[in-house]
């Protein structure tokens, strides 16, 4: 599974909100049924299931999880607690939907190159996206921005890599920057492969895919997915917008990462999810996602049969080697595609560091299982769930199942996926091989350092200032205390810290951190020297040596 990050954006500003107990029970009673009952499907949350959920929820240290299966019957039940320590978890429940967000993006272009009332979409995928939005796209290179068409963007295949650590942007006065200038933000950031050759994930396309809409309407984007799919779906339960979700009458799930040091549980404020765009703009329920999956199962309307087959279709091999099953993954309208035990499944997960959810649906058993949980490091938890019920359902006897808990996946650390680590069954493991692998990081990052440290060319104070790159926008260092010392950090983006630890010479070690504690990411930083022997700027190498794709550096000049 490519497991996906939208992490910045939707925790601008974290601060520590509460920490909660670490043991309450879980797999509490609230199976629901979500649609009138039809004849032929079994009801699949039996005991051994609620078992086996509960047994995930602890080694993975879920505090709330819902799921909800599209089986002839909709059927969803809820497990634990959507907000500690009384608030139970429901197939009603609101979770911040992550990157599931991408493929309601995807579907929305599709029904607008159908129904002909845009000319600009005449071209249809082929589209250049900058006949639509001139002076907002501009690459790098002239052929790129001449060419580059909304089909690259959907399928992430334009040779951009995921600069996630650029978005969302902020102004110098601390307020969030628009979708249009997060756009416009492309024409200073490298590409780091050739269009059309490599697969890279890129949230910023997707974000530039809602912001095409939004040129095309003159209206929001989650208006215009409101108006095309969510009301003919009957979606009512499902939105843009934190401030409309809050004021429904369910409740939006709080969200939480577990500190392994103290054994509590970390609450996330709720974060301005209408900042992520096209890449990630959605709040929803089980409950209400069993609508859309039915749709895309049984190739309903609002959609015609021209846009189902758009949704359907094989656009760009990833180069993702899962440890299970044979052949291929690929991608299309913002789903993967992959055969496993003879069926054809499509899937898509969505991450934030307090949110996670797993879509998937086979068409030809007409079969969907859609998973969410208010931790960011649920996604493995709930691919064994949705295996267990896929499994369940296709009768795959014990020995023919897939070892699902084996299997490789991303890090917990969210921004810039660290090499894929091989965990075993629970978030402790994982967190113990990822320590293990923080633990190695000047060896990784600075193999050939000398022994004994040079001394930095300049002292803290002399480093101390702004920095500022066009693409990745403006940071500011100062000196703070930290374990009985004075070190460099800074704040990035109003989201992450940044710890900065000398290595040798002008060379850094830069350590970014998710509300000053939780780990996220280390990068090599060096500090240049201008002619007048001042700092001139920092390059931060965005890629580590180990990194499937290199995203190169990006130089931020120290601003006088």
């Amino acid at each position: 599974m490519l497991v996906d990050s939208l992490s910045i954006g939707l925790v601008a500003g974290l601060s520590l909100c509460l920490a909660a107990a670490a043991t309450f029970p879980h797999g509490l009673d609230r199976q629901k049924p979500l649609a009138i009952a039809t004849a032929g499907s079994r009801n699949p949350f039996d005991d051994d299931l609620g078992n086996f959920i509960d047994d995930l929820m602890e080694r993975w240290k879920i505090p709330g999880m819902s799921v909800a299966v599209v089986d002839g019957d909709d059927v969803g039940k809820g497990y634990g607690y959507a907000s500690i320590p009384d608030v139970e978890a429901t197939p009603e429940t609101f979770y911040y939907a992550g990157s599931t967000s991408k493929a309601f993006t995807a579907a929305t272009l599709a029904h607008m190159m159908d129904s002909k009332n845009y000319t600009a979409l005449a071209g249809r995928w082929g589209t250049p996206i900058s006949s639509i939005i001139r002076d907002d796209f501009v690459l790098p290179d002239q052929w790129m921005t001449s060419n580059i068409n909304l089909e690259d963007a959907v399928s992430h295949r334009t040779g951009y890599p995921r600069h996630d650590l650029s978005w969302p942007r902020y102004r110098d006065d601390g307020s969030k920057d628009t979708i249009a200038n997060t756009v416009r933000s492309l024409r200073y950031l490298k590409p780091s492969a050739s269009p059309r050759t490599t697969y890279q994930y890129c949230n910023l396309m997707f974000v530039t895919l809602g912001h095409v809409v939004e040129t095309l309407t003159q209206k929001w984007l989650g208006d215009v997915i409101r108006e095309m799919i969510w009301e003919p779906l009957g979606m009512t339960a499902t939105f843009g917008d934190t401030e409309d979700a809050m004021a429904a009458p369910a409740h939006l799930a709080a969200g939480y990462i577990w500190d392994s040091e103290e054994e509590v549980y970390t609450r996330l404020p709720f974060g301005n999810n209408r900042d992520l765009g096209g890449a990630g703009l959605v709040i929803s329920s089980v409950a209400d996602y069993t609508k859309w999956v039915r749709c895309l199962l049984h190739e309903t309307q609002p959609f015609s049969n021209k846009a189902h087959q758009d949704i359907r279709k094989t656009r760009m091999l990833t180069p993702e080697n899962e440890s299970f099953a044979d052949g291929d993954l690929v991608y299309g309208l913002a789903w993967e595609k992959k055969t496993y035990h003879n069926e054809v499944v499509y899937k898509h997960a969505g991450r934030t560091p307090a949110y996670a959810t797993q879509v998937y649906w086979l068409p030809k058993r007409k079969y969907g299982v859609v998973v969410m949980a208010n931790t960011g490091a649920a996604n493995a938890a709930e691919d064994e769930v949705v295996w267990r019920l896929i499994e369940n359902k296709l009768g795959v006897p014990g020995g023919q199942r897939y070892n699902i808990s084996s299997r490789s996946v991303s890090s917990v650390s969210m921004y810039i996926p660290e090499k894929r680590l091989n965990i075993a069954n629970s978030l402790e493991e994982r967190r113990k091989a990822e320590n293990k692998a923080r633990q190695n990081l000047l060896n990784v990052l600075y193999p050939n350092r000398p022994e004994s440290p040079l001394p930095s060319a300049l002292n803290n104070s002399q480093l101390v200032g702004k920095y500022s790159d066009p693409g990745y926008g403006s940071f500011n260092i100062g000196e703070r205390e930290f374990d009985g010392e004075i070190v460099l950090v800074a704040n990035w983006l109003n989201t992450l810290e940044v710890k900065f630890n000398h290595v040798t010479g002008n060379y850094w070690l830069a350590q970014f951190f998710l509300i000053k504690k939780f780990f996220v990411v280390a990068l090599a930083a060096e500090f240049k020297v201008g002619v007048d022997g001042k700092a001139a700027g920092l390059e931060l190498q965005l890629s580590k040596p180990e990194d499937e794709i290199n995203e190169g550096s990006v130089w931020f000049e120290k601003v006088n």
